[in-house]
């Protein structure tokens, strides 16, 4: 009964911004774009209490350091690297280390934690995906989140405790939309034949509504994907109603701040919109910073793999219960709808 209030309520909220006029674009002033939460706003949060947004789960990965880089090229069969490109300034590129033959790489722009600009914050993760075939571009360029500053710190500072944080200022809507813009327009070509057709945007917590505001009005992004995040203002949804790509959303559990906000909004997600949610119980951090991104890197590539390359084992690994090394059987608890 109570689900169903909290539903009928979010959908009344919904229906009262129908006569609001919708923007054109994702762009906005706040860091991650019109889904986004101000840093204020974000301050306040975090003023109740680091357990109560960030959490810990019997997930979390233990030993792992938040920031390490610890990769040696993924697992998957083509091993990869991060670098840099002087035409796409203030960005980390993620591709395997020799380009695979007969391989198409499929287009992954990432936003970070906090909408930082450390491109290498994510490092084990984002290595992980690339070694698959992909070619995955974060925002910001290496190292700049200043980790020495973070390490004292530890987990207190604002921007560093969410994760792949910044020296200089958070990202917007455009440092990812610069991502596909590059890729798109032949730039990538020295790094593989990539796939224009198959671009995702995603990223962790704030990067994550960042991807929800770069998807937004742009036919060319083929999937959104959000980690550990979700609307935060209940008048903001109704601007999920625009959203064209499927939607994933990949979650810490009910200690992550981000749980409850995507929640809400996957019932609120357009009718017929295919959608996927997995949630594994390790707080708003995942498992990043474990060997080559934890259990949050395979079931990113596994959903990856299922969606731009109609790979049916992966398809299987996050539908079929059942199936070998599903996510079900590795803890995740997984919705779905839409899907055939």
């Amino acid at each position: 009964m109570r689900t169903t209030l909290a539903i009928s309520t979010l959908l009344a909220a919904a229906t009262a911004q129908k006569g609001q006029a919708l923007p054109a674009k994702g762009d906005s002033d706040i860091a991650g774009g019109i889904f986004s939460i101000s840093l204020g706003d974000l301050s306040k949060e975090l003023a109740k209490g680091a357990d109560k947004f960030f959490g810990t789960g019997p997930e979390s990965p233990k030993g792992a350091r938040q920031g390490a880089i610890t990769t040696t090229g993924g697992t998957g069969p083509y091993p990869a690297k991060f670098l840099t490109d002087p035409s796409l300034p203030q960005h980390t590129i993620y591709v395997p280390k020799t380009p695979p033959k007969g391989v198409k790489l499929p287009v992954i722009a990432w936003g970070n934690g906090a909408c930082g600009t450390d491109g290498t914050g994510f490092a084990n993760f984002l290595t992980e995906i690339a070694s698959y075939g992909y070619i995955v571009i974060a925002d910001g360029a290496p190292g700049s989140a200043g980790k020495a500053a973070a390490a004292k710190s530890g987990s207190s500072g604002l921007i560093s405790s969410l994760g792949g944080g910044s020296s200089g200022g958070q990202s917007k809507v455009s440092d990812m939309r610069d991502s596909i813009d590059w890729a798109l327009a032949g730039k990538a070509a020295k790094y593989g034949d990539i796939d224009t057709t198959k671009v995702a945007a995603a990223g962790q917590s704030c990067g994550g509504l960042e991807s929800y505001s770069v998807s937004y009005h742009d036919p060319r992004v083929k999937l959104t994907m959000l980690f550990n995040m979700g609307i935060y203002q209940d008048n903001k949804r109704y601007l999920l109603k625009e959203l064209k790509a499927p939607v994933a959303y990949f979650l810490g559990g009910p200690k992550d701040t981000g749980y409850p906000n995507a929640e809400k909004d996957y019932p609120l997600l357009p009718a017929g919109l295919p959608a996927f949610k997995a949630t594994l119980d390790t707080g708003h951090l995942g498992t990043y910073w474990a060997d080559n991104g934890g259990k949050f890197g395979k079931a990113a590539v596994a959903y990856l793999q299922w969606q731009f390359r109609d790979d049916a084992k992966s398809k299987a690994i996050c539908l079929d219960p059942a199936a070998p090394d599903s996510l079900v059987s590795q803890n995740w608890k997984v919705a779905h709808k839409n899907w055939t």
